[in-house]
C-alpha cells in the first residue's frame, strides 16, 4: 500500500477530510499519556519457527531473546504445510496458515511434540495475505490477536479466533481505526503495533488496549532510519524485533517504551540464509511487558435517582425518549406527537448493567434510533434500533471506555456520530463512526484536562464544539473537527457554574449558551459573529434555579426560550421580548406540580407544524411533557412581553420491572 506519513497526513488531514468523509482519522495524537515504569520478563529461550517451499515448518530457538543471539540449527516439525502462502506463530504453540481459500488454525503440544488440532479451517477470509505484497499486512501479537491492514482508506482491524469455541471473538474484524498508510505492519506486544512509511521507511509505534478499546498512544515515531529492507519482521513480544532483511541477513532489536529508545538496535544475530522462506515467525509470548495500560474507574460512577430524560424527535416523525431511573434501568419511550398521551415504555436494560445519568439519543444516516448510555462501571453501551420505526432493538454493543463521566453524543456536519466522555483525570476523549450506519472506532484522547462533569457537544458549520466545565467552575470550549483535530481551548470568562450548560445555536451559527451558577442564578453569554469571542455573561434575574436550564429557539416566534426547575420544584419559564435582544421576560412558574429532575426542552414537528415543548418527572418517575399553546399568527399578534401558555399532559406510566 502507498500513503503518506502520518506526519504528513497531519496537514493533509483538512483537503483529505472535504474530498472523503470516509476518512475520518488521521495523525499524531496528543503526547501519550503517562505510565508506570515497565519491567520486561523474557523467557530463556524464544522459539523462531520458518516455512519452507517444500512445506516444512522448522524450529529453531533463540537464547535470551531480550538480547538477541546467534540461532542454532532449526529442526523440522511439521512437513504437512504445503499450499500456506504465509505463516504466523501465535501465543501458546498455536500456529495461524493462510491458504489461497482461507485461514487456517493449528496447536501444538509441545511437551509431546504432537499437534491436537491440525489444520482446521476458521475462515474463507485473510486469503490476500498470502500474497507477497501483502504479508507484511497481517501481524500477531502477543495475546493472540490478528491484525491486519486493507482496504481503501488502509483500515487497521483486529481479530482473535476462540480454539474452544471454534469461532472469532466479539469484536473481530471491526474496524477499530482508519488511514493507517503504511506499507507494513509489525505486532510487538500486546497491543502494540509498529507501521512502516511507505515513503521513507521510517517506523511508527502505536498502543492499544483492548479492555477499555482505547488507543493509548498512536502513530509515534521511534524510528527515524529506513526500515524498508525488511522481509519479515516477528516478535517475541516485549517490543522485540526480529528483522529479516532482504539479502537473508537477520538483525534484533528491543524497544523501551519507558525511554522511548532502543537497548537492542541492529544487532545482527544471523549473516545469511534467511531470505529464502515463504514465512518466519516467532512465539510472540516470549517476552512480555509487565505493564497494564488499562485505565481503572478509581471512583465508582455515582447512581443518580433523577437523572433528566433526553428527547429527540426520529426521522419518521416519532418523539423518542431515553432515561435512568435510581435503580440503574434504562427505560425508553417512544409516542406519536398526535398522540403524545400514548406512549410506549420498555426497558431496554437488564441485570447485567447499572446505568446513570442521562443517556444520550441519537439517529443513523438510514433513520435507526441510536441510544447511549453510560453504566456506573464507566463503560459506555449502546444500542440500535433494528429498523426504522420497529420497536425491536439490537444486541447492546460495549464501546467500554472506563469514563468518569457520561457520554454525550454529538454529530459531525456530515452526519457520523461522535461519542465524548471524560477519564478520571478529567481528560477529553472521542471516538467517532467510520462511516454512516456502522461501528465507531476506537476511543482517541483529546487535549485538554482537569474537565469535571459531562461534556456539551453542539454541531457547527465546521465541526462539532464542545463545552466543558473545569474544576474551577468556568467553562471552557474547543471545536472538534471529524478529521480528529481539536482547536486550543479557549475560556470563557470567570463566570463560575454549575451542572451542564445548554446551548442554542443561531441562524449564522452564533451560540449563545445559558448555565446556572452556584447561588443559583441562570446566566449567560453569547456570540456576536460566528466563531467569536463571547460577551460578558449576564443573570437572567428572577428565579433561584435548583439544577440546569434548557433552552430551546422556538420555531414559532424564533424567540429562545429557557426553562428551569425552581428550589420549590415548579419549572419556570422565560423568554427573550423579541428575537436576538439578550432581554428576557419576567420569569413565570408554569403549573403546580413539582419535578424531581432538571427539564429537558426540545424542538419537534406535530401534526399542526413545528412548535416545542419540555418534559420532565415526578417523584415516582411519571413523564410530564408541557406543549406550547402557540401558533405563528397568534404569536406575532401578542404582545413581546407576554409568556407563552403551556398544556400539561401526563404520559402513560412506565413499566413497574
Amino acid at each position: 500500500m502507498n500513503g503518506l506519513s502520518p506526519r504528513a497526513l497531519i496537514s493533509a488531514t483538512a483537503l483529505a477530510a472535504s474530498l472523503a468523509t470516509a476518512l475520518p482519522l488521521t495523525g499524531a495524537l496528543p503526547s501519550p499519556l503517562a505510565a508506570a515504569a515497565v519491567s520486561l520478563t523474557c523467557n530463556s529461550t524464544g522459539a523462531t519457527y520458518t516455512l519452507d517451499s517444500a512445506g516444512k515448518l522448522n524450529r529453531t530457538t533463540m537464547a535470551d531473546p531480550a538480547v538477541g543471539n546467534a540461532l542454532p540449527a532449526s529442526s523440522t516439525i511439521d512437513t504437512t504445510w504445503t499450499g500456506y502462502g504465509h505463516m504466523l506463530a501465535g501465543p501458546g504453540g498455536t500456529f495461524y496458515g493462510i491458504k489461497s481459500d482461507g485461514l487456517y488454525y493449528s496447536h501444538r503440544i509441545s511437551s509431546g511434540n504432537t499437534w491436537d488440532v491440525h489444520h482446521r479451517k476458521i475462515s474463507t477470509s485473510f486469503a490476500q495475505f498470502r500474497a507477497a505484497d501483502r504479508i507484511d499486512d497481517i501481524t500477531i501479537d502477543r495475546g493472540g490477536y490478528i491484525w491486519t491492514l486493507s482496504g481503501e482508506t488502509n483500515d487497521l482491524r483486529w481479530w482473535r479466533y476462540d480454539a474452544t469455541a471454534d469461532e472469532f471473538v466479539a469484536g473481530s474484524g471491526k474496524i477499530v481505526d482508519m488511514g493507517w498508510n503504511y506499507d507494513a505492519v509489525y505486532a510487538g506486544d500486546l497491543g502494540v503495533i509498529y507501521g512502516r512509511d511507505a515513503t521513507d521507511g521510517k517506523l511508527y509505534r502505536s498502543r492499544y488496549d483492548y479492555t477499555s478499546q482505547r488507543w493509548i498512544e498512536r502513530h509515534v515515531l521511534e524510528s527515524a532510519a529506513d526500515w524498508s529492507d525488511t522481509k519479515f519482521m516477528p516478535s517475541y513480544g516485549g517490543d522485540t524485533l526480529f528483522r529479516v532483511k532482504g539479502g537473508g541477513s537477520v538483525v534484533h532489536y528491543r524497544f523501551d517504551e519507558d525511554t522511548s529508545d532502543w537497548p537492542v538496535y541492529n544487532k545482527q544475530v544471523e549473516a545469511s540464509g534467511w531470505a529464502g522462506y515463504v514465512s518466519v515467525s516467532a512465539a510472540p509470548d516470549a517476552c512480555r511487558l509487565n505493564v497494564n495500560h488499562t485505565p481503572a474507574i478509581t471512583t465508582p460512577v455515582k447512581q443518580e435517582a433523577y437523572a433528566p430524560t433526553s428527547v429527540m424527535q426520529a426521522s419518521d416523525g416519532k418523539l423518542e425518549f431515553a432515561y435512568t431511573d435510581g435503580s440503574g434501568r434504562l427505560v425508553h419511550g417512544r409516542t406519536d406527537p398526535a398522540d403524545i398521551n400514548g406512549a410506549q415504555w420498555t426497558v431496554i436494560s437488564s441485570l447485567a448493567d447499572a446505568f446513570t445519568g442521562a443517556p444520550s439519543l441519537s439517529e443513523h444516516a438510514d433513520g435507526r434510533v441510536v441510544v447511549t448510555a453510560h453504566s456506573t462501571a464507566g463503560s459506555v453501551w449502546q444500542r440500535n434500533q433494528t429498523a426504522v420505526g420497529s420497536a425491536d432493538w439490537g444486541n447492546w454493543i460495549n464501546l467500554a471506555g472506563a469514563m468518569q463521566q457520561h457520554p454525550v453524543t454529538g454529530k459531525t456536519p456530515t452526519g457520523l456520530m461522535t461519542q465524548f466522555a471524560l477519564d478520571a483525570n478529567g481528560r477529553p476523549w472521542y471516538r467517532i463512526q467510520q462511516r454512516a450506519n456502522v461501528d465507531f472506532l476506537g476511543w482517541m484522547p483529546l487535549s485538554g484536562t482537569g474537565f469535571t462533569g459531562p461534556l456539551t457537544a453542539i454541531t457547527v458549520r465546521d465541526g462539532i464544539q464542545l463545552f466543558g466545565r473545569k474544576a474551577d467552575g468556568t467553562l471552557s470550549t474547543a471545536l472538534f473537527k471529524a478529521a480528529g483535530t481539536l482547536s486550543a481551548w479557549t475560556g470563557m470568562g470567570a463566570q463560575a457554574i454549575d451542572g451542564t450548560p445548554s446551548v442554542v445555536v443561531y441562524p449564522g451559527y452564533r451560540l449563545r449558551v445559558f448555565a446556572t451558577d452556584p447561588s443559583g442564578n441562570v446566566v449567560t453569554t453569547s456570540q456576536a459573529a460566528e466563531g467569536g469571542a463571547y460577551g460578558a455573561w449576564a443573570t437572567v434575574a428572577g428565579v433561584t434555579a435548583q439544577g440546569s436550564p434548557s433552552a430551546v429557539v422556538s420555531p414559532l416566534t424564533g424567540l429562545t426560550e429557557v426553562v428551569v426547575r425552581g428550589t420549590d420544584g415548579i419549572i419556570n419559564n422565560t423568554g427573550e421580548t423579541t428575537q436576538g435582544s439578550g432581554v428576557w421576560r419576567a420569569w413565570k412558574p408554569v403549573g403546580t406540580e413539582e419535578s424531581a429532575t432538571e427539564p429537558t426542552a426540545f424542538p419537534y414537528t406535530s401534526p399542526a407544524g413545528p412548535t416545542w415543548a419540555y418534559t420532565f418527572r415526578t417523584a415516582d418517575n411519571q413523564t410530564r411533557i408541557y406543549q406550547v399553546q402557540q401558533t405563528s399568527s397568534l404569536s406575532a399578534m401578542r404582545a413581546a412581553a407576554d409568556a407563552p401558555d403551556f398544556k400539561g399532559s401526563k404520559l402513560t406510566a412506565p413499566p413497574a420491572k
